[in-house]
């Protein structure tokens, strides 16, 4: 199969693995993080050639928490963005449990980082989360957020909106979305 590379676009989700995610969205019923499993896994499978070089979309999972006393990040990676892996082991996404805490702003520069690294012309980060935030504030990474090459889609999976996550789409030229249920939430992703 052939495309066009000038179309050709790279896509990293970034998604909160936090504790609370385990929670349920009362406008759902679902488990916020049942959600993102179910929608994520629908999208992927969409998404997911079986070459996948050359494909038009690449796309990276990675989630992040804060683990241990003291805390220190964790981000694991689920589907690389780069190198693209060989084999897409779904199951994975399955198995991860909501633990820890929220280090949002070094979930933020992960993505940042990991976007920054891609030479295709079109590029997106859609951060995930719930809005809770066990790491410094937002408001300290303002100049970096203006900087961001790419903006950030901020989907927020909460009861209540977060004035951190709406600033770091508003910092970075990104959208900033709340989906109420799952086909709100797929929507989300796929906007």
């Amino acid at each position: 199969m052939s495309y066009d590379e000038s179309k050709a676009k790279d896509m990293i989700f970034v998604i909160d693995g936090s504790r609370s995610m385990g929670g349920k969205l009362h406008s759902s019923g679902m488990t916020k993080m049942k959600m993102v499993k179910t929608g994520l896994f629908n999208f992927i499978m969409e998404h997911w050639p079986v070459s996948y070089f050359p494909w038009p979309t690449r796309l990276g999972v990675s989630f992040y928490r804060l683990l241990g006393t003291p805390g220190s990040t964790q981000i694991e990676v689920v589907v690389p963005l780069n190198p693209a892996p060989a084999s897409l082991e779904l199951y994975r996404l399955e198995e991860l449990q909501c633990k820890g805490g929220s280090p949002l702003v070094d979930a933020v520069r992960y993505g940042i980082d990991n976007i920054s690294d891609s030479i295709r012309k079109e590029k997106a980060f859609k951060l995930i989360s719930d809005g809770g935030n066990d790491g410094e504030p937002v408001k300290t990474i303002a100049d970096e957020l203006k900087g961001s090459p790419v903006g950030i889609d901020v989907i927020e999976l909460s009861n209540e909106a977060s004035k951190e996550l709406r600033d770091i789409a508003a910092l970075t030229r990104g959208k900033y979305t709340r989906p109420l249920n799952l086909a709100d939430f797929e929507k989300a992703i796929r906007s």
